[in-house]
């Protein structure tokens, strides 16, 4: 169930899609943006709805995003067209970047190349 893609409010299964970016030593691949129901294992543990729920509800509520069903809406407002993306952590075991909307909040995106599947940015945690 973790994995299990929550759609944009729109419909559509990407909540964006990020373009390949360069940097020295560095490419930083395209792909789609998803949002999955994730888990939320503990304080900064996890990934997805479930984490972000876990960890931002106050803030969403306080955005007018009332329960975990909101969670889209939420990530929506951040993660769109022309949000400003900088790059976060890169190491052995992942890629991430963050898209960063100043007046709305902040995501964490997490480059994913499951096998099988296409290679996509995940959502693993949003907030204002």
């Amino acid at each position: 169930m973790s994995m299990t893609p929550i759609l944009h409010p729109s419909g559509a299964l990407a909540f964006g899609l990020l373009l390949e970016m360069r940097a020295p030593g560095i490419i930083i691949p395209a792909g789609e943006i998803r949002l999955f129901h994730g888990r939320h294992s503990g304080p900064n543990r996890g990934f997805g709805a479930k984490h972000i729920w876990a960890e931002h509800d106050r803030e969403m509520i306080a955005a007018g995003f009332l329960d975990f069903d909101g969670v889209a809406g939420y990530v929506a407002t951040i993660v769109r067209e022309g949000t400003p993306v900088f790059l976060g952590d890169h190491n052995w075991r992942s890629l991430r970047v963050m898209a960063v909307r100043s007046r709305t909040g902040t995501a964490i995106v997490e480059h994913r190349a499951p096998r099988g599947e296409d290679p996509h940015w995940s959502v693993i945690t949003a907030f204002s």
